[in-house]
């Protein structure tokens, strides 16, 4: 079952090994899917309602069971003559959903309210807050009994070796304890750049996973068997715990306090009219849910209410001092963080091949001098990274097409034809200038670069196109900048970034056109001068993967 007590400052056990560099990065959003199981509530039918409608309700997956057992006990006359479907679905998952506007609920139940606000920035159409909280659970480090962690605050607790923190991209429960050591410190200026540095292994951590992190009852199974520590809210280590026979974990909290998970109430239809009677439905569904008969509900399945009491008896950690962080901007700077470090590289790289790049640089070409930067890029980064290889000039492709693709995008550790992907980018950079000739293909070749990578979106990397270019667009058949730029904005989907990094090479480059390009998908841009600069800037680009 799960402890009662919290960690002293005096029990600190060793073992931690903090990275300290600095951070700065603005937020690129990778959302990763969940697997969404649909529960679909059993209902007693009244006689009251001439109509009943359907409704979806997507929530965090910890609190889908004790809502399907509230629901499936209600009638069509308590739900506002409405049949609510529940689903269970990561916070990050709906968020993303909602950015897209569609596949998007008409209610969610995110773990923490602080999705909601992030959801609003990208959705399709309104988000509103029915119920600040219908049920809140504390944030807690998972163990075994005998390694229970005796961390002070939550900044050491991020610093325990091998913790399991999870994705802070996809859940709130996995934010928390990046959130409550920001809330810690939040006096000392110097504080927020300790927590980002503290985030640098296990972010690269997350970088090197081949596989989505376990989650929930998996990640304390695997607490129970492998031994270690991972974060969880008491909720989900009280009802692993439960039952004869049940495999024990006890939970504990820094002495400092912890983050509430609180699950708003919260409607997010996009349409109009469907939004308007959603509403009346959450509100239905609300007062449900604050009925006494659902909040004994929610304590047999963990859960505190919505003031965070502790529970009855003995368990869980007892009374927990709220931590509250007065600066959101501070975490989302973190996560910014964390989403560049810990996200791999996915990327295309086009390289203008148009007869100017013949133009001398020195005792060289900018061809020789750009292809030297793409070696240099290949050879730096590591098996996590995923690339593929584009040339382009003027009806390079054939017809009106003015790209050639020399190898499509794979993993660096991808062996083909007994040569790795890392080795095939070598080759091929070094085949480019033999099919130097022609005007630049600017336009038509970024929109075709973009487009690939949106169809083939991977959602645990930073999608991006690197466009590298000495010129401006010299094909009188492509579509208009204007065109472009309209259908780039179009076609951009906040839940699915692809950002296009541009780099200008010398002054002949169309600069302005490129900071355009760049912008509208959120990426960056940059011009190398001096043709020597060419290398740092193109590895400084990959390494920085755009700006927000």
């Amino acid at each position: 079952m799960a402890g009662g007590r919290h960690s002293s400052a005096g029990q600190e056990r060793g073992g931690r090994s903090p990275g300290f560099y600095a951070v700065c990065a603005a937020v690129v959003l990778g959302l990763v899917a969940s697997v969404v199981v649909v529960v679909q509530a059993v209902r007693s039918w009244a006689d009251d309602c001439d109509q009943v409608t359907d409704y979806t309700l997507a929530a965090d997956p910890s609190i889908v069971p004790a809502l399907s057992s509230i629901l499936g006990e209600a009638n069509d006359t308590d739900l506002g003559c409405a049949n609510v479907a529940v689903s269970a679905a990561t916070s990050g998952d709906i968020a993303g959903r909602l950015g897209k506007g569609t596949d998007a609920p008409d209610l969610w139940i995110p773990d923490t309210g602080a999705w909601v606000g992030k959801a609003a920035l990208t959705a399709a159409g309104p988000v509103e807050v029915m119920t600040g909280s219908i049920a809140s659970s504390p944030v807690v480090l998972a163990s075994r009994e005998e390694d229970a962690p005796t961390s002070p605050t939550w900044l050491a607790a991020l610093q325990i070796k091998d913790i399991q923190l999870g994705n802070p991209l996809v859940t709130g429960v996995a934010q928390a304890p990046i959130n409550a050591a920001l809330a810690e410190g939040q006096a000392d200026p110097v504080s927020a750049g300790t927590v980002r540095a503290a985030l640098v292994p296990l972010a690269q951590e997350e970088s090197a996973r081949t596989a989505d992190e376990p989650i929930g009852e998996e990640m304390l199974q695997g607490v129970v068997d492998n031994g270690g520590v991972a974060v969880a809210t008491e909720q989900s280590v009280l009802e692993f715990s439960d039952g004869d026979g049940a495999p024990s974990l006890t939970a504990t909290v820094p002495p400092t306090g912890s983050n509430f998970m609180n699950f708003p109430l919260v409607v997010t239809s996009p349409a109009p009219d469907r939004h308007y009677r959603a509403t009346q439905v959450a509100r239905a569904v609300a007062a449900v849910l604050g009925g006494e008969e659902a909040r004994a509900v929610l304590a047999e399945n963990g859960f505190r209410g919505p003031d965070g009491s502790p529970p009855a008896g003995d368990r869980g950690v007892g009374r927990v001092t709220k931590l509250a962080l007065e600066d959101e901007s501070a975490l989302q700077d973190a996560l910014g963080g964390w989403a560049l470090m810990a996200l791999p590289i996915r990327t295309l790289v086009a390289i203008d091949v148009s007869g100017s790049m013949e133009t001398p640089a020195g005792n060289r070409s900018r061809m020789d001098l750009t292809v030297d930067a793409a070696l240099a890029g290949n050879a730096m980064f590591p098996d996590s990274v995923s690339a593929g290889l584009w040339a382009f000039s003027q009806g390079l492709g054939g017809g009106p097409q003015d790209y050639k693709e020399m190898v499509p995008i794979r993993r660096y550790d991808t062996v083909v034809d007994g040569l790795t992907q890392r080795q095939l980018m070598a080759q091929q950079a070094g085949k480019v200038d033999g099919l130097i000739g022609g005007g630049t293909g600017l336009y038509d070749t970024t929109l075709a670069a973009f487009r690939t990578v949106r169809e083939t979106y991977d959602p645990r990397a930073v999608n991006s196109v690197i466009i590298l270019t000495d010129g401006a667009n010299e094909d009188p058949d492509s579509i208009t900048k204007e065109q472009l730029l309209s259908i780039l904005q179009r076609e951009t989907d906040p839940a699915r970034p692809v950002i296009i990094v541009t780099i200008g090479i010398t002054g002949d480059a169309d600069a302005a056109t490129l900071a355009e390009i760049s912008r509208v998908t959120g990426g960056s841009s940059y011009v190398a001068k001096d043709p020597a600069d060419i290398a740092n800037v193109f590895v400084n680009a990959l390494a920085a993967r755009g700006r927000s």
